[in-house]
């Protein structure tokens, strides 16, 4: 990458980790834990765990760029909550 990197770039960036986060929450949300082995359970809670405390610390990145909007152009502070 030749180019600077921009403040634009890291906002632009910033939001789109949020989508990220979101989608993988959303995703873990959907898993039927009644059905899974309990090693399998065990996976699944540490991985919403460790996506949780993502989400926090990007909504709290957000928080830092006011006026940044999402790609799909909500201002970042109407992040999605799982």
């Amino acid at each position: 990458m030749k180019e600077k990197y921009t403040l634009d770039a890291i906002e632009s960036d910033i939001i789109h980790l949020g989508h990220l986060i979101d989608e993988t929450m959303a995703k873990l949300l959907e898993i039927d834990h009644s059905t899974l082995p309990p090693e399998a359970k065990h996976y699944v809670d540490r991985s919403s765990a460790f996506v949780w405390v993502a989400r926090d610390l990007v909504e709290r990145i957000e928080r830092s760029f006011p006026e940044a909007r999402r790609a799909d152009g909500t201002p970042n502070k109407e992040n999605a909550h799982a």
